[in-house]
Order: C-alpha cells, then structure tokens, then sequence
C-alpha cells in the first residue's frame, strides 16, 4: 500500500527539492490600465461559508452561469444583480459530492446546440465531479489505492432556457458518460469544455475536452503522464453523444472502441489514428501533470493550457492534436526524471517558483497556474491581443501578448497586470478578497485561489473560492481618467507655485 504524502498540494509535494531560480529577473508590471470592479455575489454554501467558485460561463444564448465546487450552479443575469439557483448536485444522493482542496464540483459545459430541437445536443448539458461513492467500476483505474472517483455526467432538460433545471425524464435526470478511479486526493479532473471557435460545419463542433490530472501525489509515482495507454495528465475530446448500437458497434475496431458505449470516440484524435492499440483513442493531447484550465483565442482558433508544475516553474502550453508535453520526463523546459527532449513539446511560457515579482502578495510558497482566454473586443485599450493567465494561489495577474510574442518558452514576454481599484489606485485581488472578508466579520486568507470566466468574449472574469464575488476588469472610467489628469495637473502647478515661493 501507498503511504500518502503528509501534504499534498499544487506546487508542494512530500518529495519536493529546494526550488531553482531559473528565472532570477522578477516579472515587470504591465503599463495596461484596467480596472477591477464587483459584478455579482454568489450565495454562500452555507451559513458564513462562501462559495468556492470554480468556473463562470455562458451557455449557446449567452445567459451566464456559474458554479459553486461544492455542489450548486448559479444564473447571473446581465447586470449581476439577480443569482438564483439551477441546480445543486448535493440534492441526488448518489452523486455523494466530495469537496475537499482540489475536489469538488469542477466544472460544467453546454452543449452548442443545446437550445436546437432538431439537433442530437438539444437540451443537454454536461458536469464533471469528484464522488464518494466508489462502489460502481471505474472505466479508467490506473492502479493503486482509491481516494474517489471523478465522474462525467450529460444531464437532459425539454426547457433549455427555464430557469431552474427540470429534467427530461424525473426518473434518470442524469446518465453517466465516463467513471475514472483517482488513486490520490490531489490532480485529478479540471475543466470541460467544446471548443468555441467553431461552427456547426466544422468536424471538431461538439467535441467535448476534458482536463484529468496525472493521478495525484507527487513526481507521478505511477508514471502516468508519459503512458498514452490511459487518460491521466492528458487533454481528452470525445463526441459525449450516446455511441451508437448495432452494426456500427460490432465491426469497430478494438483500438477505435471507447471505454463504455456512453460516447464515441473523435476519430480524428491523433491517438486514434496511430495505428497502435496501446494508445488510448480518448487522447487529444497528453505528457501533462495537472491542466486544470485551457481557453482558446477566438481570432486564430489556438488552444493554451496550463499545467501546474512541481519544484521548478509553471508553464503554458499551446495545444495540439497528439501533443506530449514532456511530464514527467521535464516539468516545463527543464529535466525531471529524464534529460529525453524527443518528440517533446516545448511551452511557449514559463515562469519560475522562486520569486515570479518582485512584491508578492502573499507569503505563502504554493505555485500554481491557471489560464483564461485571449482577450478579444473588451474595449480595453491595449489588452486584445493578450492571454490572461494567473498563479491563481497567489492572485498574481499575468498577460502575454500573443499576437506579437514569438512564443519559444521562458517567462520574457509575461507581464504582471495589476489592475486599479475603484479610486484607480493599483491593487491585488487578495487584497480585494480580504476586504471583502472583513466587511462580513471573516478572517483573512493568505491565498487567492482565482480562477477566471471561460468563453465570455468581450468580457473577463474573475473568480475566487473565498469571498462569493464575481469580479471582471473593465475599462477605467472616463470621468475618473479626465479627474485624475485634472488633479495631477492642478498638483503640479501648486507645486511649481511652492517651489517659486521658496526661491
């Protein structure tokens, strides 16, 4: 039997060595102005127990959604000042919800064609958790002891856009798609989501990604990162339409054959196609520790995602069908159980543990990254063009200009977004998180635990599981801007007037 590490987290293991500062130089602030501002507050989970919020996004109408990772899923109208409850996981039973650390209620993702009556996807919506309920056989076991299981689920409602979820048949209101055993209590399922940069008439719409960890623990004591025989530390798409039965059934072949006849396998994943029955068909992507979040840039289709490191740096890679992004043989660009570069993918970002600015908001010492998408028509001056990610414990804000970085890796072309609060003085989001907290009578947190909103172009998002408030960055106002300028003006001349007074 396994004896767990004492402590588990996202950059820090049992076996962690002392960090590398293979990034001395700090990251510099960017120059971009934008401005942080409240747009929604989600109920507690409890009483005095905020919500730990984990993804907002919208569905196919564009009506905003977001979930709580202990069990509920919200709406949020246009203007953030209505939240009322879709559903909440915690009322089926059998779902037994866990939500610990990084377990919980991940993620959820609408179907695109999930208001068309005519269409296979109508009506259907799909989430991912964490289960303690062990007793059902996994598809996918790597092995091991068992912490919980991550389980897939399609859900089914007539009335896509009622309010509050009611299932197309009371009796089943949810089918399960895909059952995977997590030997550790840590790196185990992230976001789901279909691709938002394509259309009906291209062959990836309806593709469902789904984000599993390696496993857990620390080092992937079960080498499941390089093994493309199961879905662990590894990007899978799979059609999560019912396969069919039949003829279809019985004369595919046994490497082209999901792991249940609950979806059907994309055939144009890489891993299909490679004419090995050891590679697992599901794979879209894989050699990943723990990538949590990926988002798209909606003017050139590219996939980023982020993988959280271990001892030495965090990296962003861009996606590719059949990629191997190296772990563990590396963690980022560097060597961790193998000096093998062969057929690996480089990041096309990094940045180090030690020390990634110069002022941390926080000192604690957990590293983790996570990503939104590349900001399109925001009406920001300056911010179209750039990647938003995060370290999310931390709350650091970085951007990366995709449009103009050769994107080759290191941490040259991020920079630190510190945005403005409402007196447009620059501010950290723990900061906002903790001011939050007090105005209720809560205690301090010494971390951020931020994620950001998925596929809501023209707009970003900033969540966090500590204080319930939807936040997103908007252009500083005008009135504000032409304020600020007069008084920095006004200044200037009185002192100027002193300094007169005094010669």
């Amino acid at each position: 039997m396994r004896v767990l590490p004492l402590l588990i987290c996202f950059g820090l293991c049992a076996t962690e060595v002392a960090a590398q500062n293979h990034f001395p130089a700090p990251i510099p602030t960017s120059d971009l102005r934008v401005r942080i501002e409240p747009f929604a507050t989600i109920p507690d989970s409890s009483t005095n127990l905020p919500p730990r919020l984990n993804l907002l996004t919208p569905d196919p109408s564009g009506r905003l959604f977001v979930n709580d990772q202990r069990g509920p899923m919200y709406t949020i109208d246009a203007t953030g000042n209505h939240v009322a409850e879709y559903l909440d996981l915690r009322d089926f039973a059998s779902l037994s919800i866990r939500s610990t650390s990084e377990a919980g209620f991940q993620s959820f993702a609408f179907h695109p064609d999930f208001y068309d009556q005519a269409a296979d996807g109508f009506g259907r919506f799909y989430t991912i958790h964490s289960s303690n309920n062990t007793t059902p056989t996994p598809d996918f076991d790597p092995g091991g002891n068992t912490s919980f299981h991550t389980v897939l689920l399609e859900w089914r409602t007539n009335t896509p856009a009622a309010p509050v979820f009611t299932p197309a048949d009371a009796g089943a209101p949810f089918r399960e798609i895909m059952r995977l055993d997590q030997p550790f209590s840590n790196h185990n399922a992230g976001l789901i989501a279909f691709n938002p940069t394509v259309g009906p008439t291209d062959a990836d719409y309806g593709n469902l990604y789904i984000a599993i960890g390696d496993g857990g623990s620390g080092g992937d004591p079960q080498n499941n990162g390089q093994d493309a025989s199961n879905p662990y530390g590894a990007i899978l798409r799979i059609d999560p339409r019912q396969r069919e039965q039949g003829p279809v059934f019985i004369t595919e072949e046994a490497d082209n054959a999901p792991a249940n006849n609950q979806y059907r396998i994309v055939t144009d994943n890489a891993l299909d196609s490679d004419s090995n029955p050891n590679t697992l068909s599901e794979i879209y992507a894989f050699g990943l520790r723990n990538p949590q979040r990926y988002g798209w840039d909606t003017a050139t289709g590219n996939m980023y995602i982020a993988d959280i490191g271990q001892n030495v740096v965090e990296e962003i890679n861009l996606g590719a069908n059949g990629a191997n992004f190296g772990w563990d043989d590396r963690e980022g660009s560097f060597p961790f159980d193998s000096n093998n570069t062969s057929g690996l993918t480089d990041p096309v970002a990094e940045y180090d543990h030690t020390n990634p600015v110069s002022v941390m908001p926080t000192p604690i010492g957990n590293r983790a990254v996570t990503v939104g998408e590349v900001a399109r028509g925001t009406g920001i001056p300056g911010l179209d063009g750039q990647l938003v990610l995060s370290d999310f414990p931390t709350g650091l804000i970085f951007v990366l200009d995709v449009d103009s970085d050769p994107l080759d890796g290191g941490q040259d072309g991020l920079r630190e977004l510190q945005p403005l609060d409402e007196d447009l003085q620059p501010v950290r989001l723990l900061e906002l998180i903790n001011a939050a907290r007090a105005a209720r009578g809560l205690g301090a947190q010494n971390r951020a635990d931020l994620r950001f909103g998925f596929n809501t172009p023209g707009e970003v998002y900033v969540l966090n599981k500590h204080d319930g408030v939807v936040r997103r960055l908007i252009v500083p106002e005008p009135a504000s801007l032409a304020w600020l300028a007069v008084s920095v003006l006004f200044m200037g001349r009185a002192s100027c007037y002193r300094a007169r007074g005094r010669t």
